[in-house]
């Protein structure tokens, strides 16, 4: 997956589709706003809706959805 795109936050938020984000340090589950599938894969700096730690959210198109997975940035 090619994640040089980096996609803006608006984007999902001007569409209204969410995609349910797992965090990668606390493991809670919370939705973000995603991406128009134009404008996929990118990846998103984003902080957890639950204990605000950094995480980067990749999102891509796959089979008429946009899915998206976390991964801590302290990595």
């Amino acid at each position: 997956m090619d994640k040089a795109l980096i996609c803006p936050r608006s984007i999902g938020q001007i569409m209204g589709e969410l995609v349910d984000i797992t965090c990668p340090s606390c493991f809670e589950r919370f939705p973000v706003a995603a991406p128009a599938e134009s404008e996929t894969p990118c990846s998103v700096d984003y902080d957890c809706e639950v204990c605000c730690r950094p995480m980067m959210i990749s999102f891509w198109y796959e089979d008429g959805d946009v899915l998206g997975s976390a991964d801590g940035l302290e990595d």
